[in-house]
């Protein structure tokens, strides 16, 4: 099979799970289920606006894990909306901003917990797959969880504190803080089919995803497999329970509160990654990367370079030319020069994940600019700047460290 079927295919799987994804958020959103997250957040006492970051950013995370990210993006909208109404009587205006970065760092950084938490993570296994590098076997399902989720839980935390001091959350007074929602519009009758539900969709994308990263050489029933769950799933919420009751989800649920904006920049994003990759950008990217890789260095400090030039080409290039046009320039450099290729190609793809500053940068950050109005695109930037050079300080020292693929130069 041809290398780029291989990696189309793997993606497919992707694609069932977001379309999954999508239809179960359109549930949690119906039976207002943001809603009682919201209370949940705030608390009784009304938490200040640093705890509701901590919360928020780490469901982020967490969701992230286990469903596409931007899947988790367009589901903690509806929250995003109500914590701003809530937060509003505090008079600050940054507060959608805060909180729209909160959900993106945490769903950014969530997707490299997992090996199917973002595509770009499946484009790694993929290539290193097909070309044999050495290491490859060792990227499993459990594998990747093993180190991912350390460093998920580190950069979750260092998020959060670049938000606090950029923006001093610690001076919002927390006894302003209204709750937006009366007790009784957080309930619904159907709450816990639909929770049943999402537990069912988790356990589903957990299964199928440490499957095909075990049994490569079952790829085609296993994506069967995918795929017959999401037309399943699609029937069981489109049919009536009763007929006093009606479905789980109609036409119109899955598309009423749709972020319109969102949408358009997330199409726009995708279709500007989609005319890069058929221009062959990767390859011009690649012939000038070249020259801004020094040769003899350390280990560590050309990691470190590599992830910071992978984080901020990505604010003006697609994730995935950003990570081809890279991996093209440093397998063959990695024999002569000395160095682990599997786990420079890891820093790579973790790096071009961490892409905090530009709209347009990843798809969830698309979704995310475009689905919350009052963003303040300065801070935007400034603070997406600070954390683009963390993560990447971050990454390269997490992978010298703790990743080893035992290989021998």
């Amino acid at each position: 099979m041809p290398d780029d079927r291989m990696v189309a295919l793997e993606n497919l799987q992707i694609v069932f799970f977001f379309i999954s994804g999508f239809l179960v958020s359109r549930v949690l959103i119906k039976v207002r289920l943001p809603q009682k997250l919201v209370r949940l957040l705030l608390g009784e006492s009304h938490n200040s606006l640093s705890q509701t970051l901590l919360y928020l950013i780490g469901t982020a995370a967490l969701m992230s894990f286990f469903i596409p990210n931007a899947i988790t993006v367009l589901t903690l909208l509806p929250v995003l909306d109500l914590l701003s109404r809530a937060f509003r009587a505090t008079g600050d205006h940054r507060v959608p901003t805060i909180l729209t970065l909160a959900v993106l760092y945490g769903a950014n950084i969530g997707g490299m917990g997992s090996v199917t938490g973002t595509p770009t993570n499946l484009v790694l296994v993929g290539y290193l797959q097909a070309r044999d590098v050495p290491g490859a076997d060792q990227i499993t399902y459990l594998n990747w969880l093993l180190w991912g989720v350390p460093l998920v839980a580190v950069l979750t935390l260092l998020a959060w504190g670049v938000l606090c001091v950029s923006f001093r959350t610690w001076r919002e007074d927390a006894a302003r803080v209204q709750m937006p929602v009366a007790p009784e519009a957080t309930e619904h009758p159907w709450q816990h089919r639909a929770l049943g539900v999402t537990l069912a969709y988790l356990l589903s994308c957990i299964l199928l995803s440490f499957l095909l990263t075990a049994f490569p050489q079952w790829l085609t029933p296993i994506l069967f497999a995918t795929g017959a769950f999401t037309v399943g799933l699609a029937g069981y919420l489109f049919a009536p329970w009763r007929r006093d009751e009606g479905p789980l989800l109609t036409g119109i649920d899955a598309v009423s509160g749709l972020p319109k904006k969102g949408l358009e920049l997330l199409a726009l994003v995708l279709l500007l990654g989609g005319i890069m990759y058929a221009l062959n950008l990767q390859g011009w990217l690649a012939d000038r990367a070249q020259f801004l890789i020094p040769a003899a260095l350390p280990l560590l400090a050309l990691l470190l370079i590599i992830a910071l030039l992978t984080s901020y080409a990505t604010e003006l290039f697609s994730n995935t030319v950003v990570q081809l046009a890279l991996f093209l320039v440093l397998l063959p450099m990695a024999e002569p020069w000395g160095f682990d290729p599997a786990r420079t190609l890891l820093v790579v793809t973790l790096s071009c994940t961490c892409a905090f500053m530009s709209p347009i940068a990843t798809p969830v950050n698309a979704l995310a600019f475009g689905g919350m109005p009052g963003m303040l695109l300065w801070r935007w930037l400034t603070v997406g700047a600070v954390m683009n050079a963390v993560a990447a300080l971050v990454i390269a020292v997490y992978v010298f460290t703790f990743i080893d693929f035992g290989w021998v130069g």
